[in-house]
């Protein structure tokens, strides 16, 4: 299973290039392809094709079809996650024939992995998804029975006001603290905050303005929401500094992960928190300050509350206090 590829000169002309595991020497290796286009948007459109399709003589493995699979969601919302997934599962399904796959194979994967269940379980997860994907393009024919970890018990990741304290004051780049304030104070959604132009913050009205323009709404809406008295400073500050379009910004250019910031601050803080734990803190947060879960759930992005209540619910402090009062005695 290679991993992404970039189109470079080659003899005159063009060559696709790209890494993928070898079994044999038991690393990434470097591998290239010449193409038969002169110019560059030819070349990349000829690379964009042999990506998906590669070589007729070539067998259809586990990592050939999670490539085109992955390839043919390029632009959409969930291709980044899926595309870091393929890289996590590379060494262990780079060569395996699909026919091959059974349960046992499954459970020694997540024996290998030694991680959480709900990582192994999206992990094979897209690795069904992009065998199916394989089917419906003519490249496989393979059905295997897949064994899948328990769906774990759903518990938002939060963190209390004296840990969220401690972990702020570890994290070090300029970036990444407007990052957390943003994240904290909008619940916004990771790739929504990076993504975010300074063209969409109103600064008059107060509002941010997640969506960006031309592109359609997924299941994961974003919203327009309100900029908190203690998020204001910081983006005041910010947009004085700026040097880019994009408010979570370093050196000039767009910010594409937080995550290693976010590593080193957890560690220097001993506090664990990634970049998701943020939208799920300031939520509890809201919660147990007795905002509604209609609002709430308008603020996030949910579709209706329903997703809001089976998380969230339980941390307002009126949670089912009506049952209690019911039981009462009455005079």
């Amino acid at each position: 299973m290679s991993t992404e590829y970039t189109v470079q000169r080659l003899r005159g002309g063009f060559a696709l290039v790209w890494r993928e595991w070898s079994d044999e020497k038991q690393k990434f290796v470097r591998r290239r392809r010449q193409l038969a286009s002169q110019d560059r948007a030819s070349a990349k459109a000829e690379a964009r094709k042999l990506w998906a399709t590669g070589d007729d003589d070539s067998p259809w493995t586990v990592g050939r079809l999670m490539d085109g699979y992955v390839e043919s969601i390029k632009g959409k919302p969930s291709y980044t996650r899926r595309q870091d997934a393929k890289k996590a599962m590379e060494p262990f399904w780079a060569n395996v024939d699909p026919e091959l796959i059974d349960q046992e194979m499954c459970r020694a994967y997540d024996r290998s992995r030694g991680k959480a269940p709900s990582t192994v379980r999206y992990e094979l997860l897209q690795i069904s998804t992009a065998i199916s994907w394989g089917r419906e393009e003519g490249h496989t024919t393979a059905k295997p029975k897949m064994w899948l970890p328990a769906t774990p018990e759903s518990k938002p990741k939060n963190l209390t006001h004296a840990q969220f304290d401690r972990f702020f004051a570890a994290v070090h780049a300029e970036h990444a603290r407007l990052y957390v304030m943003l994240g904290v104070w909008t619940m916004a959604r990771p790739s929504a905050i990076l993504d975010l132009t300074w063209d969409r913050v109103d600064f008059m009205r107060r509002q941010i303005d997640f969506r960006p323009p031309g592109k359609a709404q997924t299941s994961k809406r974003r919203t327009i929401v309100f900029i908190a008295d203690d998020l204001l400073p910081w983006l005041q500050e910010a947009y004085k500094a700026r040097t880019s379009e994009y408010v979570i910004e370093r050196g000039g250019e767009k910010v594409k992960s937080v995550k290693k910031a976010f590593q080193a601050a957890s560690k220097r803080s001993n506090v664990h928190a990634t970049p998701y734990t943020l939208r799920h803190t300031g939520a509890v947060w809201a919660a147990e300050g007795g905002i509604s879960m209609a609002e709430l759930a308008q603020f996030m992005g949910h579709d209706d509350d329903r997703t809001t209540q089976k998380h969230y619910a339980r941390f307002s402090p009126d949670h089912l206090r009506n049952v209690t009062e019911a039981m009462k005695k009455q005079a």
